[in-house]
C-alpha cells in the first residue's frame, strides 16, 4: 500500500521515518463522523492517525503507553481505540465494512508490543465473509460462492450419487425409449384410419381393427408410465436416503464452531426442501426430461419423413424459444437464491421464536414478535412473487411463439392437400406429432426454472458436505484408551473469532485426582477453558495436554468419552428419565441407572412422578423444575464414570438444600477423579486444591480458598461481594 506524499510529509514532521512503520491501515471518517480518508500508522515507538488531506487533526500516541487496543462499535460506525492510563482514547473512527480490518489491526498491535513478528498483509485481506474471486456476501464464512461455483462440476458430482443405481437408471432409459416409441404410433394409425377408411371406405372393416389397436396402444404406454414412474421415484428416494444419511454424518464430523455460524432452521431447510429438489432431479430424468429428448428427437423424423417442406416450418419459432429460455435462465437464477434465503431465515426464526416461546409469553412480546414474523413473511412472499411471475410470463410467450409455428403448418399443410401434394390424413397425422412435438419443446424450455431451483439447492447440500471440520482428527493417533486425568495449558491462546483473543497466553497444570475451581466475571474465559480441555475447539497458539500428550493427537473419541461435563444449562431429550439418564452408556442397567440418580439426589424427585424413572419428558426436558433438570445431568454424566468430571456452573440452578446434598455426593465421587469446577458461587470450591481466577482471558490469581483470601486480591473482592449478597438474603 503505497502512502501519500502528503501523509508522508506528516511523518517527516512527527520525526518518523517510512522505512519505520510496520502497520499501515485507512479509516473513512474523521473523529467526528465525516467522510474522510485518514491514515492509521504504526511503528515500534507510535500509533499516529494522519489525515490524507487538509489540517484535519492529528491523533499520535506513544506505543509503550498503550496497555491494550480495541475495537468500540457504534451505531452506523465504529472507533478503534488506545487504552492509555487506565482510559480509552479514539485513534481513528471507520464505517463498519472496515471493522474486521481494524480488529486485525488490534491484534497485529498487540504482536508488536510483545515482540513477535508482525503482518501487514494481513490487514490488507478481504473479510472471510466476502467471495475472494468476485466479492459476493457469502452466506456464512467459508461458504462456497454461489456465483462462481461451477455447475457442470454439481453435475458430475450428482451423477457419482446416482452411479450406485446406473442400472436402474439404464433400465428407466431402456423402458423409456419404449414408452416414445409407443407415442409414436398413434398418428400413423390415424393417417391410416382417414386415408384408408374414413376418405376412400376401401378398407372399412379395419375400423374395429385400428380402433382396438389405438385403445391398446394407449393401454401399453400407460403400463410402461407406470414402470417409469415406479422406477424413478424408487431410485430419488434411496438417492435422497443416502444424501440425508451422508449429510447427518458429516454434521456429526463438523466441529461445534460450524454450529456456531449456522442456525438450526438453515440446517433443517437443507435437510427438508433442499434434498427434496434432488429427489425432483431423478425424477425429471425419468418421467420428464428424458422422455422429453427421446420425444422431441423422434417426432423430429417422423416430420421429416412424412414431409421435409413442413418439418422445416414447424422449426421456424425454435431459435426465439432458445433465446428466450436462455434470457429467462440468467435472470431467474439470482431470484431463486433470494427465495432460499427467505425460506432459510423463515425457518430459522419460526425454530428460534417456538424454541423460546415461554420467553415470549413471559414477557408478553406475542405481538412483537408477529411483527416480526409480518416482516420475513413479506420478503418471502415477495421473492416468490417476483419468481412466479418470471415463469407466468415466460410461459404464455412460449406458448405463443409454439402457436406460429402450428399456424404456419396449418396454411402451408391445408394448400398442399388441395393441391393434391399431401393426403388429409398425412396432414392430420402431421398435426398431431405437431402437438405431440411442441409439448415436450415446451416442458425443456420450463427446464431453466426446474434448474435453476436444482442448482441453487444443490450448491448448499454440498456446501455442508464439502465443509471441512477445522478440529482434524490425527492422521495416527495415540494409543491410549483411557485418560488418567493430569491436564496442563501451555502458553494458550485462543479466540472464537479471529483476532480476538479470549484467553491470553494461559499457563495451568492440574494433577490426578485433583480439584479445581475456575473463577471470574462473565465473559472471562472460564467456559472457554473447558471446552479446549473437551477438545470442541483447539488454540491457535501453545498446547493443552492430556496425561502429557497434545490433545490434537488423541483420538475425539477417547478425549469424549473420558471427560464427563455437566453444563450450565444441560439439555435434555424427548425420552424418558432413565433414557436421559443413560445416555452416554446406553448399555447400563437399571440398578447402575438408580445409583446415579441417588448420588446426584434427583432418585426421590423421580419416584413422585407418575411414571417413575418411565415419565416421559417434553422437549428440553419439559415437565421437570431446572434444579431437577441439573440433578438429571449430572446423573447422565456420573453414570459414565468418566476419570475427568467437568462442571459447568452445575450447581447455579439448584437450591440451597438441593446444592448442599450435592456437593455430599460430590465431595465422595471426586476422590481418585480429576475435577474442574466453574461457578460463581464461590461457597462450592470451599474444598477446590486449588482456585484459578481468570479476568480478561489472563489468570490473574491462583492458590486454595484459605491462599487466595489471605492475599486480599480479586478473590477475597468476590467472595466478600457475595457475604454481602447472603446477608440481605437472610434478611429478607
Amino acid at each position: 500500500m503505497d502512502i501519500p506524499i502528503t501523509v508522508i510529509d506528516r511523518l517527516e514532521r512527527l520525526g518518523v521515518p517510512l522505512k519505520d512503520i510496520k502497520l499501515t491501515a485507512i479509516a473513512d471518517l474523521d473523529i467526528q463522523g465525516n467522510s474522510s480518508v485518514v491514515w492509521v500508522l504504526v511503528s515500534p515507538e507510535k500509533v499516529m492517525a494522519l489525515p490524507e488531506k487538509g489540517a484535519g487533526p492529528e491523533v499520535v500516541v506513544d506505543l509503550k503507553d498503550v496497555e491494550s487496543t480495541r475495537v468500540y462499535c457504534t451505531v452506523g460506525s465504529a472507533f478503534f481505540q488506545a487504552r492509555v492510563g487506565g482510559v480509552y482514547i479514539d485513534i481513528a473512527r471507520f464505517t463498519n465494512v472496515l471493522r474486521y480490518r481494524f480488529e486485525r489491526l488490534s491484534s497485529q498491535i498487540e504482536n508488536l508490543k510483545a515482540g513477535k513478528p508482525v503482518d501487514n498483509e494481513v490487514l490488507q485481506e478481504p473479510h472471510p465473509i466476502l467471495c475472494k474471486t468476485c466479492g459476493m456476501p457469502l452466506r456464512a464464512e467459508g461458504a462456497s460462492c454461489p456465483r462462481c461455483a461451477r455447475e457442470g462440476g454439481i453435475m458430475k458430482r450428482l451423477l457419482s450419487l446416482i452411479l450406485p443405481y446406473m442400472h436402474w437408471m439404464v433400465a428407466i432409459f431402456f423402458i423409456t425409449a419404449i414408452a416414445v416409441g409407443l407415442n409414436l404410433v398413434p398418428p400413423q394409425l390415424i393417417r391410416i384410419l382417414v386415408d384408408e377408411v374414413l376418405t376412400t371406405r376401401q378398407h372399412t372393416d379395419w375400423l374395429i381393427w385400428l380402433v382396438l389397436a389405438l385403445i391398446g396402444t394407449e393401454v401399453f404406454r400407460a403400463q410402461f408410465n407406470m414402470i417409469i414412474g415406479t422406477l424413478s421415484t424408487s431410485v430419488g428416494t434411496l438417492i435422497t436416503y443416502s444424501l440425508r444419511n451422508r449429510m447427518f454424518r458429516k454434521l456429526q464430523e463438523l466441529s461445534i464452531d460450524y454450529y456456531d455460524k449456522n442456525s438450526p432452521g438453515m440446517i433443517m431447510t437443507r435437510f427438508s426442501s433442499d434434498v427434496e429438489q434432488l429427489h425432483g432431479f431423478v425424477s425429471q430424468i425419468g418421467q420428464g426430461f428424458l422422455i422429453n429428448i427421446l420425444l422431441f428427437v423422434g417426432i423430429g423424423v417422423m416430420l421429416f419423413t412424412i414431409n421435409a417442406r413442413l418439418a422445416i416450418y414447424v422449426l421456424v419459432p425454435i431459435p426465439f424459444v432458445v433465446f428466450g429460455t436462455w434470457f429467462f435462465w440468467h435472470k431467474i437464477y439470482p431470484r431463486y437464491y433470494k427465495l432460499w434465503d427467505s425460506q432459510a431465515k423463515m425457518t430459522s426464526f419460526l425454530h428460534s421464536v417456538i424454541a423460546g416461546i415461554r420467553m415470549v409469553r413471559a414477557f408478553a412480546q406475542e405481538e412483537k414478535e408477529i411483527q416480526r414474523f409480518d416482516k420475513r413473511a413479506i420478503t418471502l412472499r415477495d421473492t416468490n412473487r417476483a419468481v412466479n411471475l418470471s415463469v407466468s410470463a415466460f410461459n404464455p410467450m412460449m406458448a405463443f411463439l409454439f402457436s406460429l409455428g402450428g399456424l404456419i403448418v396449418w396454411y402451408a399443410g391445408g394448400k398442399s392437400v388441395l393441391a393434391e401434394k399431401l393426403t388429409l390424413g398425412e396432414l392430420m397425422a402431421f398435426l398431431s406429432y405437431i402437438t405431440m412435438f411442441y409439448t415436450p419443446l415446451s416442458s425443456l424450455t420450463l427446464l431453466s426454472n426446474w434448474f435453476s431451483g436444482f442448482i441453487t439447492a444443490t450448491h448448499r447440500i454440498f456446501e455442508i458436505l464439502d465443509t471441512e471440520s477445522t478440529l482434524k482428527p490425527p492422521a495416527r493417533p495415540i494409543d491410549i484408551k483411557k485418560i488418567e486425568g493430569n491436564i496442563e495449558f501451555k502458553n494458550v491462546t485462543f479466540s472464537y473469532e479471529l483476532y480476538h483473543p479470549v484467553l491470553k497466553n494461559i499457563s495451568l497444570k492440574i494433577n490426578k485426582g485433583e480439584m479445581i475451581g475456575i473463577v471470574g466475571k462473565s465473559g472471562s474465559g472460564k467456559t472457554t477453558i473447558v471446552n479446549l480441555i473437551c477438545r470442541f475447539y483447539d488454540p491457535q497458539q501453545g498446547v493443552v495436554l492430556l496425561d502429557g500428550y497434545d490433545a490434537r493427537t488423541i483420538s475425539p473419541e477417547v478425549i469424549h468419552r473420558n471427560i464427563g461435563i455437566v453444563l450450565q444449562e444441560p439439555f435434555l431429550f424427548r425420552g424418558t428419565i432413565a433414557e436421559n439418564i443413560s445416555y452416554g452408556n446406553p448399555s447400563a442397567t437399571y440398578k447402575e441407572i438408580i445409583s446415579a440418580a441417588k448420588a446426584a439426589n434427583i432418585h426421590e424427585a423421580i419416584m413422585q412422578m407418575p411414571s417413575g424413572y418411565d415419565f416421559y419428558l417434553g422437549e428440553g426436558g419439559a415437565g421437570l423444575s431446572g434444579g431437577e433438570r441439573q440433578r438429571i445431568g449430572i446423573a447422565r454424566v456420573l453414570l459414565c464414570d468418566p476419570p475427568v468430571l467437568i462442571l459447568d456452573e452445575a450447581t447455579s440452578s439448584v437450591d440451597t438444600e438441593s446444592e448442599m446434598k450435592i456437593q455430599e455426593a460430590l465431595a465422595v465421587l471426586c476422590k481418585g477423579r480429576t475435577t474442574i469446577a466453574i461457578a460463581h458461587r464461590l461457597s462450592t470450591l470451599r474444598g477446590a486444591d486449588r482456585i484459578y481466577v481468570i479476568d480478561r482471558g489472563k489468570i490473574i490469581e491462583y492458590g486454595s480458598h484459605e491462599e487466595l483470601l489471605k492475599k486480599q486480591g480479586v478473590y477475597y473482592k468476590l467472595v466478600e461481594a457475595q457475604t454481602k449478597l447472603s446477608s440481605i438474603d437472610e434478611n429478607y
